[in-house]
């Protein structure tokens, strides 16, 4: 049986460590993108998806349910990941999680070519600003809508729409002068 997220958080409340471990599971890998996204390091993106979700675990009673838990966890993540990145003075940057995108078996030449247009997206990514890669990670890796986005961005839905437009306006262009992604 698959319960939303509101069922769980429910459950959660009633002290069941089973709904926490799936609701830690079914948001976990959107985490890591977004503490990725702002740290640029593996080890400093696990920390903060740990951190992230022991906040969940310790705040999830004062939690209102008033909106979206996918979107309160996001915003969690984000404040934390932020946190890191300005006592780290890291320069954010993004890399793809290529397990999560593979065939079970593709061919030598379906795996060179994949490798090489995430290279390229990987590097077309790290040109945009953090605040707008942010918003296509959002958008595209965790399925959040321009609205969803918003109140996390800290600004209205037409500039969080705006921002997708522009950031995908920038990615096209520079993927397109990318021939390594065209091959």
């Amino acid at each position: 049986m698959d319960f939303s997220d509101q069922e769980l958080v429910s459950e959660i409340r009633s002290g069941s460590a089973i709904a926490f471990e799936r609701l830690m599971n079914r948001h976990q890998n959107l985490v890591y993108r977004v503490a990725y996204g702002y740290t640029g390091d593996r080890e400093s993106a696990l920390d903060v998806t740990q951190e992230t979700f022991l906040k969940v675990h310790t705040r999830l009673r004062s939690f209102r349910g008033t909106g979206e838990v996918k979107s309160w966890i996001v915003r969690i993540a984000t404040n934390e990941a932020r946190n890191r990145g300005r006592t780290e003075r890291r320069h954010p940057t993004l890399a793809l999680d290529e397990a999560s995108f593979r065939d079970p078996a593709p061919s030598a030449e379906e795996t060179r070519v994949r490798e090489s247009r995430e290279r390229a997206l990987e590097r077309s990514l790290a040109t945009l600003r953090p605040r707008h890669r942010l918003a296509v990670v959002l958008r595209y890796y965790g399925n959040l809508s321009p609205r969803e986005i918003a109140p996390l961005l800290e600004c209205s839905e037409a500039r969080a729409r705006n921002m997708l437009f522009r950031s995908l306006k920038k990615l096209r262009s520079v993927l397109t002068e990318n021939e390594e992604y065209v091959r």
